[in-house]
């Protein structure tokens, strides 16, 4: 089983206040074994790939899940970490009771 690290506060809080955040990340991971993952504090969670972010408006629509407050906000933190390189966004929810 992966582990899943959330350094940003503000996602690592909205993970367990809402059961699920979208977050971008470095890597793509594919294939059945990466689904369920730890999370320090949280447990085990449910991590489903959306798809490659290119820009900000690919965010736009999962923003209010983010744990940011505003798309400006969460694209300058992924620009920050990540540059030009590629980004893949993933929801993760809470995994309770064998339920996502």
């Amino acid at each position: 089983m992966s582990k899943m690290e959330f350094a940003v506060g503000c996602v690592r809080e909205c993970l367990p206040r809402q059961g699920r955040v979208f977050t971008v990340r470095r890597y793509l991971v594919e294939g059945r074994f990466a689904r369920i993952v730890a999370v320090d504090g949280i447990g085990l969670c449910w991590r489903e790939l959306v798809g490659q972010v290119n820009c900000k408006d690919d965010l736009v629509k999962f923003v209010e899940v983010s744990g940011f407050t505003s798309v400006d906000d969460w694209w300058n933190r992924v620009v920050q970490f990540r540059g030009s390189k590629p980004k893949w966004l993933y929801k993760v929810c809470v995994y309770r009771n064998g339920k996502r």
